[in-house]
């Protein structure tokens, strides 16, 4: 099983009174628990306020990353889309690829795309045995990043 080779610096700010939101799908459930959970132990590392929140599928992830932009610091959205047969995968990647950046840039807060896309399920778990402290720790660091610039 291959393990993170990312070395992302831990944060220097003072993160008591940030808020994150982790979003993950109930779609693709056995792949996303593991990445939910490593990225939720991860974030239990800092002292920070976090909730979690669940949608069926990576498609309603945009919509419910746009409803938290007003209360939360950070929103890391979680999924997985393994590729098939039919064209599905491409146009839902693209999709919510495309409007996450969009509510990222028009809402101005870090949105991290933790959204797997994958050519087959065993690569899908792989990844996700890893992905979730790292989607945490990019989180981390473009606040980081953002306090350093204001």
């Amino acid at each position: 099983m291959k393990s993170s080779k990312i070395d992302i610096q831990k944060p220097t700010i003072d993160l008591n009174k940030v808020k994150f939101a982790v979003v993950s799908t109930y779609w693709n459930e056995e792949i996303i628990k593991p990445m939910l959970d490593d990225c939720l132990s991860t974030l239990s590392e800092y002292n920070l306020q976090k909730k979690s929140f669940i949608v069926p599928g990576a498609y309603e992830l945009p919509f419910i990353a746009q409803s938290l932009c007003d209360t939360y610091d950070a929103i890391i959205l979680l999924g997985c889309i393994i590729k098939g047969e039919t064209p599905h995968f491409e146009i839902i990647s693209q999709s919510i690829s495309d409007k996450v950046l969009e509510t990222s840039l028009n809402k101005n807060i870090p949105i991290i795309f933790g959204v797997l896309t994958t050519n087959n399920e065993s690569e899908a778990k792989e990844r996700a045995a890893y992905k979730g402290s790292e989607f945490a720790l990019s989180a981390l660091s473009v606040l980081d990043t953002l306090n350093k610039i204001k």
